[in-house]
């Protein structure tokens, strides 16, 4: 439970980080990628499809911003919890369950609150790896794994990611209040010289 607090600690820091930095202006690495398309055409098609992901997180920025904000500190705090678990620090259970409720809840209402801009953002991406596989497969091949794969992953992936990541966090909650979870940490807290 600790380490899978710690993958979402970093993983949701991450996130929070780079949305920030998105909104704050920075060089977007996904933009260079469409530099890659090498036909004028998709390249263009995929330029509009960022242009429209751009200007749908600038109408949704109201909340986007803060729920980014939320999102990196709760994974800053969540990855800072887990690893004084990992530690045998005492009184850091109910502190830990309490930030990996709040990272669930935050992710959940970041998710419905700004589904447009993620709408967006996978189908520009989707449809960018897409031109990228039609260049470098062969036409059958393409059309036949490329397209499939990639049309479910477009239509499954964040709705699938949300479901993983709400399920996995409720059974690290879980798992912390386990009675051996409350005996690991307790007997952190005791004193050396009882031990």
């Amino acid at each position: 439970a600790l380490v899978a607090a710690l993958v979402f600690g970093a993983g949701c820091w991450t996130e929070g980080c780079g949305r920030l930095g998105f909104f704050r202006g920075e060089t977007d690495q996904h933009e260079r990628l469409i530099s890659t398309i090498r036909d004028e055409a998709d390249r263009a098609q995929a330029q509009a499809a960022y242009q429209y992901f751009v200007d749908v997180a600038d109408m949704q920025r109201g909340w986007a911003i803060p729920m980014a904000a939320a999102t990196f500190v709760l994974g800053a705090a969540l990855l800072a919890l887990a690893a004084r678990g990992l530690a045998g620090k005492s009184n850091t259970r109910s502190a830990l369950m309490q930030v990996v409720a709040a990272q669930a809840i935050v992710v959940v209402a970041s998710f419905f609150a700004t589904r447009e801009m993620w709408r967006a953002e996978a189908n520009w991406q989707y449809e960018t790896i897409l031109m990228q596989q039609r260049e470098q497969l062969p036409p059958d091949r393409y059309a036949r794994v490329a397209v499939p794969v990639f049309r479910t992953m477009q239509r499954w992936g964040a709705p699938g990611w949300l479901v993983f990541r709400t399920v996995a966090s409720a059974l690290i909650l879980v798992a912390l209040s386990r009675p051996r979870s409350r005996e690991f940490f307790e007997a952190a807290a005791r004193p050396v010289s009882e031990r």
